[in-house]
């Protein structure tokens, strides 16, 4: 009389079986936690690069407030990073007349795997900065605006200023110069295009 039950050798299949859906299942776990992870990161990147021009646009906007001469405001370098220097007037009513020189740029360090790059704040030492070329002045870190975590060391921000502005896409109404912000997408997965805004200058002839 024979008793019915499983052969050794099936009980090797389905282990071996068992064992491969296992694989399967953590190589499946393992990819779906990856893509997450990368699309935070990603998301964490283009939320600070926007915010970054953004608050970049909103500042540059005060570049010859008061004053409203050429030289209000000027593309350079700080500590060999690119770098927007601008002139403003804060206080119309003061006298005699007191200028204050703001500016932007970015500074990378690498911290562990990765670089850090700091959209930071400018500003003049002393913090009246008279009048003059923008580019021949003592600028020191204000504060930091935003912090951007990138695989490259290749500079995140650059600036290009050039002839009038068409506020709005109006092209029969010329004012002031334009200066472009570029954001350039260096994210941990290296892939969408770079940002770019256009700001109107309407206090610079």
């Amino acid at each position: 009389m024979y008793k019915n039950g499983f052969t050794i050798i099936e009980l090797l299949v389905g282990l071996v079986i068992a064992m491969l859906c296992m694989v399967m299942m953590l190589m499946l776990f393992k990819q779906i936690t990856r893509t997450g992870l990368t699309a935070s990161q990603d998301a964490e990147y283009d939320a600070q690069l926007e915010t970054g021009v953004l608050i970049t646009q909103k500042l540059v906007q005060n570049a010859g407030y008061g004053s409203g001469q050429a030289e209000d405001i000027s593309i350079g370098s700080h500590n060999s990073q690119n770098a927007v220097f601008w002139r403003l007037r804060p206080n119309l009513e003061l006298t005699p007349i007191t200028y204050k020189c703001q500016g932007i740029s970015e500074t990378i360090t690498a911290e562990e795997s990765h670089y850090i790059h700091r959209l930071v704040l400018l500003k003049t030492t002393p913090d009246s900065c008279g009048t003059g070329a923008l580019t021949g002045k003592n600028w020191s870190i204000d504060q930091p605006i935003v912090a951007i975590r990138s695989d490259s060391n290749s500079p995140i921000f650059s600036y290009n200023l050039d002839g009038s502005c068409t506020p709005f896409g109006l092209s029969n109404i010329k004012n002031g110069k334009k200066l472009t912000i570029i954001g350039a997408r260096l994210g941990l997965t290296g892939i969408g295009k770079n940002i770019q805004r256009a700001v109107c200058l309407n206090n610079i002839p």
